[in-house]
């Protein structure tokens, strides 16, 4: 079954939510006159914006407007959560950076497209339902992309290059390469990547990981099997505790 199958299957599906994983990312520059796409809706701790692709980091605070191309960056002890325009949540832990690299929510054609960066650190999102074949919502990684419809999950990106997705409801469709997405290649060529090694076809491959489960993508692109795992313990860390609490004030569980 082609990548392109199963990712129709599962967009198809009101019952379950979809994530792929790739290398691809879309930046742009913040210009003048852009519209905000969220505002910052909880914050604790030491958490820096800059625009576009400067390095002029200012500090935010609680109902900060965000714009699309911002980097939201968090210090030690840190917490920060944005709410955009649609209502999704994106959570940040302690010493970790996400870029907003498109945001754009259309009532009239009832869609949306959003993709997001997290360059290292934990990252939490809780999505609304996307409405329409056009509408997706993406976050990447160094070696990935997790591209989610109505979907509660986790994604954390080392200093090595390895990205963890943790999937807590929906189900998730992870990629370790899908090589079509980079522009000037097919799916018959190999192309580097992040880090030191190549990934060559032979070693694609796509899983579907359901609620409670895992899939770790490495640097190189190897993939572990979907696993399950058992939610933190809060005495330990409270990272996802703290989330399901805000998913809750905001009405996103399901």
């Amino acid at each position: 079954m082609t990548y392109q199958t199963i990712r129709r299957s599962l967009m198809g599906s009101a019952l379950c939510g979809a994530v792929l994983v790739g290398v691809w990312g879309v930046a742009r520059t913040v210009e003048a006159g852009d519209k905000t796409v969220g505002t910052v809706s909880f914050v604790q701790g030491s958490a820096q914006r800059a625009r576009g692709g400067d390095n002029n980091w200012k500090a935010l605070t609680d109902k900060t407007a965000l714009f699309q191309g911002d980097r939201l960056k968090t210090g030690d002890a840190t917490r920060l959560e944005a709410t955009l325009n649609d209502g999704s949540k994106l959570r940040l832990a302690a010493n970790s950076e996400l870029n907003l690299e498109r945001v754009e929510v259309s009532k009239k054609k009832d869609s949306k497209t959003v993709q997001a960066k997290l360059f290292f650190g934990r990252m939490w999102a809780s999505v609304t339902k996307l409405v329409g074949s056009d509408s997706k919502f993406e976050v990447s990684t160094a070696n990935a992309v997790a591209g989610v419809r109505g979907t509660r999950f986790e994604a954390a990106a080392d200093s090595g290059g390895k990205t963890t997705v943790r999937v807590f409801s929906g189900r998730v469709l992870v990629s370790n390469q899908p090589i079509y997405a980079v522009k000037g290649h097919t799916k018959a060529t190999r192309v580097e990547v992040a880090g030191p090694q190549e990934v060559s076809k032979k070693q694609w491959d796509e899983l579907v990981a359901g609620a409670m489960q895992m899939i770790t993508v490495a640097a190189n692109g190897e993939m572990t099997q979907p696993e399950t795992f058992a939610a933190a313990d809060p005495a330990a860390d409270d990272w996802e505790a703290w989330n399901a609490e805000r998913d809750k004030v905001a009405g996103l569980t399901e």
